[in-house]
């Protein structure tokens, strides 16, 4: 009993020390990696807690590393998301990072098929998955191309009228980071843009670079009737995040806290998707796990 007791009180004591050291992700980038995992360490508090079945110091350590938890969780689980107008059209988007080693991509393509989206994004589509493209091309009547490297697609049940892998200018001229976009001509011949990526790890330098080239990117285009999905990497309590978020605006990020990672048991919200104004929320909901390590997520939208 007395080995539970000081396994708990180290516990609370471990977790409130790492909960604070992610909150300092926001000043020393190299520890926002920490807030990815923010929600298991207020689990592990409040279990040691338990285990130490003592107050005293012990509650008020529970309570000091509770309080980076509340801190970021509460905005995410409280902001507000524009609701679509009742009677819209809707559309039906899947996003899923299918997986360069996905184990079944004959279930992942089927599985695909089956959420009967209208537009899909994929990542890592250059492994396991490739052949499997054709299979959705029977069922999606339209899709991009990539050039090799590239591994992103996007497939669509209604027309693409253009795509790249760079976005362009009023001239045509290509700018920006790499990005796989689709300009989707939907319901009412009202025309969007479709853009998915895929950025690196948040351990990774390059990701910050990433983020802030694809911002500006994006910047210079229509925004309004703008839809942004993909693996992105972060969860909604990192600093990281949370400053994409304010640099995208007036894009919304619609996914709210929605577990994708890993397959056995989601825990990180890392697969998002982003909307302009155009835009109101129907529902957002992950799907049943694949052969691939993220569970796929689909999100219907309607015109506000």
């Amino acid at each position: 009993m007395k080995l539970a007791r000081t396994f708990g009180i180290l516990l609370t004591g471990g977790a409130c020390v790492a909960a604070w050291l992610s909150l300092a992700g926001a000043f020393v980038p190299a520890l926002d990696a920490f807030a990815s995992f923010l929600p298991l360490f207020g689990v592990a508090t409040v279990l040691g807690l338990l285990l130490a079945r003592r107050l005293g110091w012990t509650l008020v350590v529970a309570l000091l590393g509770l309080t980076p938890v509340a801190l970021r969780m509460v905005p995410e689980l409280t902001r507000e998301i524009p609701t679509a107008q009742g009677g819209a059209p809707q559309i039906r988007l899947l996003t899923h990072n299918v997986w360069g080693r996905n184990a079944d991509p004959a279930d992942t393509a089927q599985a695909i098929i089956d959420a009967k989206p209208d537009v899909v994004t994929l990542q890592e589509v250059d492994g396991s998955f490739r052949p499997m493209l054709a299979a959705l091309n029977q069922h999606f009547a339209y899709a991009t191309k990539c050039p090799p490297g590239c591994d992103l697609a996007i497939v669509s049940r209604w027309p693409i009228a253009d795509s790249d892998y760079f976005l362009k200018d009023a001239e045509g001229r290509k700018f920006g980071p790499a990005m796989l976009w689709a300009r989707v001509v939907g319901p009412g011949e009202q025309p969007f843009t479709v853009v998915t990526l895929h950025y690196p790890r948040p351990t990774s330098r390059d990701q910050a670079v990433r983020r802030r080239d694809v911002v500006q990117a994006l910047a210079r285009i229509e925004r309004g009737p703008l839809i942004v999905a993909g693996d992105m990497n972060l969860t909604p309590w990192a600093a990281a995040m949370r400053g994409q978020d304010r640099a995208l605006a007036p894009l919304t990020r619609m996914t709210r806290a929605l577990p994708s990672w890993p397959r056995a048991f989601p825990v990180l919200p890392i697969d998002q998707l982003y909307a302009g104004p155009d835009w109101g929320l129907v529902s957002a909901r992950r799907l049943p796990a694949t052969g691939s390590d993220h569970v796929p997520v689909l999100v219907t939208l309607a015109r506000r």
